[in-house]
């Protein structure tokens, strides 16, 4: 499905009246790896959106991925300006390639203009938690890794990971999301005063938590 997906956007997509297609699709490191240049389009204006990064397998020694990165916040289409972050064009882009994903596969988003999530991942709030991490889990990830390179970038941006469950683990990583909501929300409880960032991360602890005490009381 992941290379149906990367046809569809080498063909363009249409999202809300603009067209999201890749220009360019070119070969990676290994011979199941391509970039995706993509950009965003409407009538005579364009410009780049983001790069991603597609890894289609190897069964069945590894298992494949997509990465977001050099995500643009703002898109600039002549006299209009288009925010990528909280947009509908990332709810899009994230629906289209986590569909295409299957247990044990990951997401790879880079997050380093992405203030929100920045502050609530650097203040080491649970990922599931974050404004990227609670889209992630609402469209059927449910384990995280924070990659977070304090010294330096040799691995890349800062990004959040996000895998899909298989039948074994699925009840296992609820239950570990469900625990570290509890205690997040705990802790909070007993705080003075909240920053922006912590408040929105509160609300979505709560949702989660809501969505699944009847499976874990």
């Amino acid at each position: 499905m992941l290379k149906e997906v990367v046809e569809a956007l080498a063909n363009g997509i249409v999202i809300n009246g603009f067209i999201v297609y890749s220009k360019k699709i070119s070969k990676g490191r290994f011979r199941e790896e391509v970039n995706l240049d993509v950009y965003l389009k409407r009538d005579e204006h364009e410009d780049r959106l983001i790069d991603i990064k597609v890894f289609y397998g190897r069964p069945p020694y590894h298992t494949a991925w997509v990465e977001f990165y050099d995500i643009k916040k703002n898109v600039n289409l002549g006299r209009e300006i288009v925010e990528y972050f909280n947009s509908f064009l990332e709810d899009k882009l994230l629906l289209l390639f986590s569909q295409a994903l299957n247990e044990g596969e990951s997401i790879f988003v880079e997050y380093y203009d992405d203030e929100e999530t920045r502050r609530q991942l650097g203040a080491g709030l649970p990922p599931p938690v974050s404004r990227l991490g609670y889209k992630l889990f609402g469209l059927g990830f449910t384990w995280f890794k924070d990659w977070y390179f304090a010294e330096g970038f040799w691995e890349g941006g800062i990004k959040l990971q996000g895998e899909k469950p298989n039948e074994e683990s699925v009840v296992r990583q609820l239950k570990a999301i469900y625990e570290n909501v509890k205690i997040f929300l705990e802790k909070e409880q007993i705080a003075d005063e909240h920053e922006w960032y912590v408040i929105r991360a509160v609300v979505r602890a709560k949702n989660i938590q809501s969505k699944l005490k009847e499976f874990f009381k």
